[in-house]
């Protein structure tokens, strides 16, 4: 009897954020692990859970079903939390059931198993709206444990060329973005040099880092342990507040205005949403 209290499919009820989806979907159990240490703005689902990433064969029955109710056209989100590669090499059958349903896809993800489904997202893409993101946190490797599990802009570098090639919609998400950390000017200049000269099609970056209070106990203890130099500052500024955005927000906001602006990269969720689908909905803040 508990399994029919299972539900895959959320309302997204704020069409001008997070990509204009119209439902988050999840068919797995545990999640992403950097969600034991913060969540950011465009992250639709920002609980951590205590267990094992696998594909949950029965949540993927029940996701089947539920799909029937929806009506075509509409556009299902799958966020990082978790991957919807985490434990599938391919997700053709995925696909194949949203495509016979005459549904959208929007596709949050850096694992490279997405290469496996190229020629399988060219075709879904010429029929159905179809966008894809992929998350970063830096343009380079910074060693600390909350970005073990996370990628850099050089380390999706195979991503973005094969994408790039297949003519697909996609762009870069850049979160989470931490004070002190990875916040450099210098960071988001060189990802935004990047994304232009790759072709991409948008770079959306979240400035607003959020937690719990899970969240932020284990963040602490990772500062703590490798960079103790800064708990006296996130104490001072921050402490146990939910909400963080860097002291160098506004600038940060400028320098990714003005170079988008220039390169003509998709800055504005509204112009983002565009990309994919017929919409009007309006987006009155640019983050």
């Amino acid at each position: 009897m508990e399994n029919l209290t299972i539900k895959t499919l959320i309302p997204n009820n704020n069409h001008t954020k997070y990509f204009g989806v119209d439902y988050f979907a999840n068919i797995y159990d545990g999640s992403n692990p950097s969600f034991r240490y913060f969540s950011s703005s465009i992250d639709p689902i920002m609980n951590y859970k205590e267990e094992s990433i696998s594909f949950n064969e029965i949540k993927y029955s029940y996701f089947t079903q539920e799909l029937r109710n929806i009506e075509p056209n509409k556009i299902i989100g799958f966020f990082q939390n978790p991957c919807l590669y985490s434990n599938l090499k391919s997700i053709d059958f995925i696909l194949d059931e949203l495509d016979r349903l005459k549904l959208g896809l929007f596709l949050e993800t850096n694992s490279e198993n997405i290469l496996n489904d190229i020629e399988r997202l060219i075709a879904f893409g010429k029929k159905r709206p179809l966008l894809i993101a992929l998350p970063i946190y830096s343009f380079q490797e910074i060693e600390m444990s909350f970005f073990s599990n996370m990628k850099s802009y050089t380390r999706i570098q195979k991503i973005i060329n094969c994408l790039k090639s297949a003519d697909i919609n996609f762009g870069v998400v850049v979160k989470p973005i931490i004070p002190k950390i990875n916040d450099l000017l210098s960071n988001f200049e060189r990802i935004i040099k990047s994304a232009t000269v790759d072709g991409q099609d948008f770079i959306y970056p979240s400035f607003t880092l959020y937690f719990d209070s899970f969240k932020i106990h284990n963040f602490y203890d990772i500062i703590n342990i490798e960079k103790s130099e800064l708990m006296n500052y996130f104490f001072d500024n921050f402490g146990q507040k939910y909400n963080w955005e860097s002291e160098n927000i506004q600038e940060l906001k400028k320098i990714f205005v003005f170079s988008t602006k220039k390169n003509k990269i998709n800055y504005a969720m509204k112009d983002i949403i565009n990309l994919y689908r017929e919409s009007d909905y309006t987006q009155l803040k640019l983050f």
